[in-house]
């Protein structure tokens, strides 16, 4: 299950997240991502740096069938299956800060 506070790229009253086929429940939605990112993942990945452009690229790849906002830095927290993940507050990092932390992750 997808979780979020106040979302804009969420359905109003749900936690679904507005996507390209209208999908409006999260069992639905599920199967339709992990159908399409699987397949996506079996096509050869834009080829990069393995930096944060690189990653935001590798994501637009794998979900482009499925968000409309595939691919761009989140704004908000979010979380699934109680784990959070990709949040950046963008008015505190800066991309160059994400470039460095690729960096260190390369190493």
């Amino acid at each position: 299950m997808y979780d979020a506070i106040d979302d804009p790229h969420t359905y109003d009253n749900s936690t679904v997240l507005v996507n390209r086929l209208d999908l409006r429940t999260q069992t639905e939605l599920d199967a339709f991502e992990a159908e399409i990112s699987t397949a996506r993942a079996e096509e050869p990945l834009p080829k990069g740096a393995l930096d944060f452009s690189h990653y935001k690229a590798v994501h637009h790849h794998l979900f482009q069938d499925v968000y409309d906002w595939a691919g761009q830095v989140r704004t908000v927290r979010i979380s699934k299956g109680g784990n959070p993940f990709s949040f950046l507050k963008i008015s505190k990092v800066k991309p160059k800060c994400c470039s460095m932390i690729f960096m260190r992750l390369a190493f």
